[in-house]
């Protein structure tokens, strides 16, 4: 994420107009929740060759160690060469990540295997911040 360069300069006018869509959508109350040294975030990813209503809803885990992002999401998502990843910030400030992804795989806690529950895990790899001014 070392990349300085003006995301204006480097991203189409669609793709950030995709960041706008996804945050307006997300609330102004969004709630953390910390474990251990991860901090959740609630989010929507969204696959840059697709339309925009594609996005998927996803809880971010960002443990602040690396430039990777853990993805928990309640479907399955499909490799990805280029993602749009937007996630709340509080307060109020919203992160508007350019990525890629493998394809999800199940949760490997027993109770993500449930009916109805099922949670899938992927990990997020950050190319550029499409949100940086």
């Amino acid at each position: 994420m070392s990349n300085d360069r003006d995301p204006f300069e480097v991203f189409s006018e669609d793709t950030l107009k995709r960041a706008e869509e996804m945050c307006a959508g997300f609330s102004d109350s969004l709630s953390l929740d910390r474990r251990g040294q991860t901090t959740f975030y609630e989010g929507a990813v969204s696959d840059l060759s697709g339309p925009v209503s594609n996005a998927v809803p996803v809880t971010v885990a960002d443990s602040g160690k690396s430039a990777s992002l853990t993805l928990i999401s309640r479907k399955a998502l499909n490799k990805c060469r280029e993602a749009l990843l937007v996630y709340r910030i509080p307060p109020g400030r919203d992160a508007k990540l350019i990525g890629n992804h493998v394809e999800t795989r199940h949760g490997r806690r027993s109770e993500d295997y449930e009916e109805g529950n099922e949670v899938f895990i992927t990990t997020f790899n950050i190319v550029a911040d499409a949100g940086r001014r």
